[in-house]
């Protein structure tokens, strides 16, 4: 006869892999317990409930009888929900299932904890054999000592010879992980930790929700494109222009969770519940606490109690009852058991486990402590004496034992920066490692920096009103050339994103009143130039070639440019919101380089095919001059001209700017035909140019070269007698910066050492 076995993953794994399978198991089929969520979206459209609530109703139909008249109001509703849903076709009812299992045999492993519907619809009950179960309990204070006394077990037990495959912990939760983590380690054990990371949260993911399109020729996506195709996969058929098929979908994304690598020779974490242990396995149950062991059940359930009644569900005085003695008999179970339970850990107070008083357990409170088998952790309890001895005057059994023993700088305290394992950091960055004008001059500036933000990416975006009229201005001046474009329509789109405050409604006046004005100075200026083609917000991508894969980044606002047979002028404008400063000088140290960027970009970028430079530029699209501005006046004028580098070949620039004798176009750009440009022009010569690209891609290759040896220093820098480094850093709480970490910069006064002068 045909046996189904219904059991967790866990146990199914352990049958296959027995060497008595083939003799003992021939003619089984496996079956796993798993929950439906279906007709969600009809749900939340029909009836507007929203998520939760539809998956609480959705989950409580299984117990609803359409056969039976409800006397309980809650019931009946039940009940017409799901005959809706059936009606529906949206829930598929398996009316053969009692008939296929009839004539088979039917075996549960490893769920103790089926409701009564369950039971009856396998024909099993659910019992486990009534037992006497005794073993010492050992209490700790605090969630440390308790993880601090079984590492120290184990230690024992591997130094006795026993396989590390054969110890196990149970009852493990994640308030645990930090802890085990840290002191594992500490110790030299290596875990298999569950850390449960949500997808939701991956770049992957965001990037998805925010376009809909899958990045599927980047393998190092593939781990995370998988998870989503599967779920996009399992919501196939439902309606994604429904409104309420992203909020399904995000709860997915929340509820799928990294898959971690695991370790072969490790400690492993189990549950008491889906696997059977042998008798030449240890096992450690930790967290042996109050509402944790036993499972403590509570009337709090949408179909309570008094409800229950109806319904093929057990109430909580006897699923409490059954939860005591399940866990009687799985520990009576264990040969080789150790429990423990703590008193505190660093966010709450624990209670010990009311079965402990029950059974009258012994309780072991004066734990042995073990100072043989972590130098580190001994160093580190060490300290923790030391401040309570200096704080209290409590002088405790650690400190008494470890002083004498061991030598630490207490006390003391160095902010250098002591590196990390370089082959460590290069197995977990994002690949191919991508950089920019941005994290570039961030190292620059201070190694340390770039570390912070880039590699422990603790930086955050600030969405403020400022950035947003800023990307709203980029996002407008790519749209205003097109021959359908209105402003007003695009305006009020663009502001649909936000919810303004009353303060920034009226600012909006003005923002767009300057708006308009710039793109109508625009239109003018095209008027000057006779370079008729442009990109926006162009992005250029150039391949590094070191030991790992590297790729510069880099976004140009805007590229103008004059195709002339096999040759392509081209000039840079970046938009600026801010003050601008187009002094280069201090490339030297590689700051202040976006200018030179945007040169290095499109020199080694396939844009052009043969490019000629023109001109590189920034432009303010956006002002905020002081009203008392004795130069007022002046600023108004000029505010919207170019300004930066021009090539110094007339006939080039001449093309680009028809008012370069006097610019109407180009701030300081003057010309002469007899004296030549003006003193205050800014101008780039064939040779400075090269130079400029040259020295660019050095100063690039090498701080590459220095980020992937993990060269992260603290090394801010001073220039004219100025911190040019720390002042708008909001990581400057964090490094603790002394005098003698500063690096002292030479005042640079032209560009000879690219081989020129400016």
């Amino acid at each position: 006869m045909q046996k189904i076995i219904i059991c967790p993953n866990e146990y199914k794994m352990n049958i296959l892999s027995s060497p008595h399978f083939e003799r003992e198991f021939h003619n089984i089929k496996f079956m796993t317990m798993s929950d439906d969520d279906r007709a969600l979206l009809y749900l939340m459209n029909k009836y507007n409930y929203n998520l939760d609530v539809c998956s609480v109703y959705i989950s409580n139909m299984y117990f609803i009888d359409l056969s039976k008249d409800y006397k309980n109001s809650k019931l009946a509703f039940l009940k017409e929900l799901k005959k809706e849903l059936i009606d529906n076709n949206l829930l598929i009812i398996n009316n053969i299932f009692r008939e296929y299992i009839k004539d088979k045999v039917i075996e549960v492993k490893g769920y103790y904890d089926l409701d009564l519907y369950l039971e009856k619809a396998l024909n099993y009950t659910v019992s486990t054999p009534i037992v006497d179960f005794n073993s010492d309990i050992y209490e700790f204070n605090t969630i440390e000592e308790e993880v601090n006394f079984v590492c120290i077990k184990i230690r024992e037990l591997l130094d006795s010879g026993i396989d590390i495959n054969k110890i196990f912990l149970c009852n493990v939760s994640d308030e645990y992980n930090y802890i085990l983590s840290k002191l594992f380690n500490y110790y030299n054990i290596p875990i298999n930790i569950d850390f449960k990371d949500s997808i939701f949260g991956m770049s992957v993911v965001q990037d998805y929700l925010k376009t809909g399109v899958l990045d599927l020729d980047d393998p190092y996506k593939n781990i995370i494109n998988k998870k989503i195709i599967n779920i996009l996969s399992d919501l196939s058929l439902l309606d994604d222009n429904d409104p309420n098929y992203r909020k399904i979908l995000i709860n997915k994304f929340k509820n799928t969770y990294l898959s971690n690598s695991k370790l072969d020779n490790a400690i492993n974490i189990k549950s008491l519940n889906e696997c059977e242990f042998m008798d030449d396995q240890y096992v450690f149950v930790l967290g042996f606490n109050l509402d944790s062991l036993p499972q403590t059940y509570k009337d709090i359930s949408y179909i309570s109690d008094n409800d229950k009644k109806e319904v093929d569900l057990y109430d909580t005085v006897y699923l409490n009852k059954r939860s005591k003695d399940v866990l009687k008999y799985l520990l009576s179970r264990i040969k080789n058991l150790t429990i423990s339970y703590k008193l505190s850990s660093p966010f709450q107070k624990y209670y010990p486990s009311n079965l402990i008083s029950d059974l009258g357990l012994n309780v072991i409170k004066n734990n042995i402590t073990s100072y043989n088998y972590s130098n580190k952790y001994n160093m580190l309890k060490l300290g923790e004496g030391l401040d309570k001895y200096y704080l209290y005057g409590e002088v405790n059994n650690d400190l008494e034992k470890l002083y004498n023993s061991y030598n630490i700088k207490y006390n003391t305290y160095s902010n250098k920066y002591t590196g990390i394992d370089n082959n460590l950091y290069l197995e977990n960055i994002p690949y191919p490692l991508k950089l920019s004008y941005t994290s570039i001059n961030s190292y620059n500036e201070c190694r340390f920096k770039y570390y912070i933000n880039y590699v422990l990416k603790l930086g955050d975006y600030t969405d403020t009103f400022a950035s947003f009229i800023g990307s709203m201005y980029h996002y407008i001046l790519t749209l205003y050339k097109k021959s359908n474009f209105d402003l007003d329509l695009e305006f009020s789109k663009y502001l649909e994103k936000r919810d303004l405050s009353l303060k920034e409604k009226l600012l909006l006046v003005k923002v767009r009143r300057d708006l308009e004005e710039l793109i109508d100075v625009l239109r003018k200026q095209q008027l000057i130039t006779g370079y008729d083609s442009e990109l926006y917000e162009k992005e250029i991508k150039i391949p590094i070639d070191k030991k790992v894969s590297v790729e510069f980044v880099g976004y140009i606002d805007k590229i103008m440019y004059y195709k002339n047979i096999d040759d392509t002028y081209f000039s840079i404008i970046d938009y600026k919101t801010g003050s601008i400063d187009t002094n280069i000088s201090l490339m030297r140290y590689g700051l202040h380089m976006q200018l030179p960027v945007y040169l290095y970009l499109i020199s080694y970028s396939k844009v052009f095919e043969s490019p000629i430079f023109t001109g590189i530029y920034y432009q303010n699209i956006l002002f905020n001059y002081p009203t008392w501005s004795k130069s007022l006046d002046k600023d108004l004028k000029s505010r919207y001209l170019l300004k930066g580098y021009s090539s110094d070949n007339v006939d080039i620039i001449s093309r680009f700017d028809s008012t370069y004798e006097d610019s109407s176009y180009i701030k300081s750009m003057k010309y002469n035909p007899e004296k030549g440009f003006g003193t205050y022009t800014k101008l780039i010569s064939d040779d400075l140019y090269i130079d400029l690209v040259k020295y660019t891609k050095d100063i690039i290759s090498k701080n590459t070269d220095d980020i992937i040896n993990s060269d992260f220093s603290i090394n801010p820098k001073i220039y004219d007698s100025k911190n040019i480094s720390c002042k708008f850093c909001k990581f400057r709480d964090l490094c603790f910066v002394s005098s003698d970490d500063f690096e002292y910069l030479d005042k640079v006064f032209d560009l000879s050492f690219l081989g020129g002068e400016e």
